[in-house]
């Protein structure tokens, strides 16, 4: 057999293999009803955006069809889901993520998770990594750092994850958008850039393949491509079955598309008979002179080869290990983990999964810079491997999570010692310079206990006991059960119903009353979200509003909130009954929208109802990003007559200057407070100090959560001036409040007051 007809039957044997083992991944798929439902709605309609990215993630063969790493998984996906997907190429990442924040596309290949293409895009689990580095012509420098090129003009292709994250972090780099990566690279070959950032692979492609052979790599970017399937977030359902599917591709069939893509083709060797040939051409005279060339050639040549192969060898080691902590990553993981799981199963050694979180990790990025959050990586890698023995593998997820990966008893006082040594390692403190600082970690660990054939089963089980400890109790570690599994499963049910129940009856608003205490009207009432679900019943609001914050929804629930507040409003004040305001949560995601003051302002002209009566209850928290920002958007509504509440004062971060500085007009106590006045002298205290300074800012303060008499008694001697809670009444749903009900209300806290009321002391 040829090398030609080898080379055209590979490819040809590969995809047929994938074919073959495509069908047993299907039959793994476990769908519910639901998901089949949409899955057969859906199956010939799903649009794909494929773009151009050699050298192996999408490249197009020989017969112009697009064939590569990030195609064979696509396939797998598609035979597994039994889908019929339409592609659509581009020829620019950055068409790309134009037509997918457009939503022409349904799901968008080769996407790095971001925080603002989460507006719009859900992702799946990472398949692929690409390492960046920092391109320039050579000699110019031996190593180099991005901040090296502040004031010089760096080359990315517009419309990448990588591009934005320079614009960010390097504002002062003078940075060329290009429409491809190739475009960069020539740009950088005639002189008219200092530096390109690509990954490894792509950088061997578009220069030593395309001739361009004096560019050397000087250093890192700093940010890697971490690469998923990016689906509409408009449509969960659909990310929730390509993220099934991608479960579904066993480690066999991961490893054939490494195998097939990962390794560069030789395209340069030499054809040492048609070189000879034309030597005998040229003549014995020219010999003498043809040697001399050879030799220099020959020179180059080694070089180049040497050259290659330092690539080809970085770009092996990155295939299974962390860039920047040297650690494993988790490809290396996955496949570990694959061998690791047949091993025999006993009480006496079985395969363990430790997940570690480094808490709070963002701070030291954030307070600290990022340089030095590389070094604290670095050296929390570092603390964990001297604590592992031969047999344990330790590996970096990516972010602030590691992995632990090791053959131990089942006993779980025995791996509980473990954990705690190794989070007692990493919370000793880091000194760099004259800097030190102490950090803590949280783990969830998870047990082999029988036969296992999805080796990842035991990440996810891990991740899902490290989530509920960071819940639950910081610091620590939780044992996987199989109730956290559960959990998981009625979440993402939950998820998929709660975009749709936000347009229907089944989300809907109950109102509280607030109480003036001195004269014992209703003064306005707070309007809470509820959420009736055909399955589960009524979901407690903090689940919910949890799952909206997590699924990028919570912007649509903050709105609709909003919008039937304004209506139900209008409708009371039409019935006649009278109240001063209409108090409605606002998340801080809602509130740094740009276009926030407008949504508010159409609900009120949409609905008819007077922004005078419209209170927007903000946390503390919304003033710690853009104030200026912050007071811009508050300026615009406070003008048309809509004011500013403070909810759960106190709880978060409190701070005189922004009470001085921004249109606040009311505070409102959490009810943590309220819960202690009555045995509690702190909170008597705080709660005491609280209604003193609202009255010195000429601010009206209000207490949520008062359930019993004594409560009521103390706040009253406090000279509290209004109050909403159980005492007075529940929240209520709209048709029950009347002009009847308000009066009953009244009358039953007048009542209370007239009880003879005991002076308030200081213990």
């Amino acid at each position: 057999m040829t090398a030609t007809l080898r080379a055209k039957l590979a490819p040809l044997l590969v995809s047929v293999f994938l074919m073959i083992v495509s069908l047993t991944a299907t039959a793994q798929i476990d769908l519910t009803e639901q998901e089949s439902q949409w899955l057969e709605m859906h199956r010939a309609s799903m649009k794909v955006g494929v773009v151009v990215m050699p050298p192996y993630l999408s490249k197009r063969g020989e017969d112009g069809r697009l064939q590569g790493l990030s195609m064979d998984y696509l396939n797998l996906i598609e035979d597994a889901l039994g889908a019929g997907f339409q592609h659509q190429v581009f020829e620019s990442y950055g068409a790309l993520m134009v037509a997918a924040k457009a939503r022409t596309v349904d799901i968008a290949v080769a996407v790095s998770e971001t925080e603002d293409r989460h507006h719009y895009l859900n992702f799946t689990r990472v398949y692929s990594h690409l390492s960046n580095k920092i391109y320039i012509q050579k000699g110019r420098f031996s190593q180099a750092e991005m901040s090296d090129f502040a004031g010089k003009r760096f080359a990315v292709p517009e419309g990448t994850a990588l591009a934005n994250y320079i614009r960010s972090n390097y504002p002062e780099i003078d940075l060329v958008a290009t429409p491809t990566l190739r475009a960069a690279f020539n740009l950088l070959g005639a002189g008219q850039v200092e530096a390109v950032g690509g990954s490894a692979a792509a950088g061997y492609f578009y220069s030593v393949k395309d001739g361009i052979d004096n560019i050397s790599i000087v250093g890192n970017v700093g940010f890697d491509y971490h690469l998923t399937f990016g689906t509409r977030n408009d449509k969960p359902m659909m990310g929730i079955l390509v993220d099934k599917a991608m479960a579904s591709i066993t480690p066999e069939q991961r490893q054939e598309i490494a195998n097939r893509w990962l390794t560069p083709e030789d395209t340069q060797r030499v054809d040492i008979k048609t070189l000879t040939q034309w030597l005998v051409v040229v003549g014995f005279g020219l010999t003498s002179v043809l040697l001399l060339i050879v030799i220099l050639w020959n020179r180059s040549l080694k070089r180049e080869v040497s050259y290659r192969k330092e690539i080809q060898k970085e770009v092996s080691f990155l295939a299974y290990h962390d860039e920047l902590t040297g650690a494993y990553n988790r490809q290396f993981m996955a496949e570990t983990l694959a061998e690791y799981i047949r091993l025999p199963c006993s009480e006496e050694q079985t395969t363990c999964v430790i997940l570690i979180g480094l808490d709070n990790f963002s701070l030291i990025n954030e307070f600290h810079g990022q340089k030095m959050g590389d070094y604290v990586l670095r050296h929390m890698s570092e603390r964990l491997q001297a604590r592992l023995s031969g047999g344990s593998v330790l590996s970096r997820n990516g972010g602030d999570e590691f992995t632990v990966l090791l053959r131990h008893s089942a006993n779980r006082t025995s791996l509980s010692q473990f954990a705690d040594r190794l989070i007692a390692e990493i919370s000793l403190p880091i000194v760099s310079g004259d800097q030190s600082f102490s950090l803590t970690a949280t783990a969830g660990i998870s047990i082999q206990e029988g036969e296992l054939h999805d080796p990842l089963r035991l990440l996810e089980q891990a991740d899902l006991a490290l989530h509920e400890a960071k819940k639950k109790n910081a610091g620590s570690y939780f044992f996987y059960t199989s109730d956290m599994s559960d959990q998981l499963h009625e979440n993402q049910q939950l998820v998929v119903s709660l975009a749709g129940a936000l347009s229907s009856d089944l989300f809907y608003l109950e109102y509280q009353p607030q109480i003036a205490l001195r004269s014992g009207e209703v003064m306005g009432f707070e309007a809470l979200a509820r959420w009736s679900h055909p399955v589960f019943g009524n979901i407690p609001p903090d689940k919910f509003i949890a799952l909206a914050e997590q699924e990028g929804l919570i912007v649509t629930l903050g709105d609709r909130v909003l919008q039937l507040a304004c209506k139900q409003g209008c409708e009371w004040l039409k019935q006649g009954l009278s109240f001063d305001r209409l108090a409605v949560n606002v998340s801080v995601k809602q509130f740094v929208e740009s276009d926030f003051a407008s949504k508010v302002l159409n609900a009120l002209e949409q609905s008819g109802f007077p922004a005078e009566k419209l209170e927007l209850e903000i946390t503390e928290s919304v003033f710690l990003g853009d104030r200026v920002q912050a007071k811009e958007t508050m300026s615009k509504l406070t003008q048309r007559g809509v004011c500013f509440s403070i909810d759960d004062f106190g709880t978060g971060f409190s701070s005189l200057l922004y009470l001085k500085e921004l249109p606040v007009t009311k505070l409102k106590l959490d009810q943590g407070f309220i819960r202690g006045i009555t045995h509690d002298y702190s909170s008597l205290q705080i709660v005491k100090a609280s209604l003193q300074m609202g009255n010195a800012l000429n601010m009206d303060v209000i207490v949520e959560g008062v359930e019993t008499d004594e409560e009521y008694q103390i706040l009253f001697g406090l000279r509290c001036q209004h109050a909403q809670g159980y005492l007075f009444s529940r929240p209520l749903k709209p048709d029950l409040i009347t002009p009847a009900l308000l009066r009953k209300i009244s009358a039953s806290v007048t009542a209370i007051s007239a009880v003879e009321k005991e002076p308030v002391t200081e213990a």
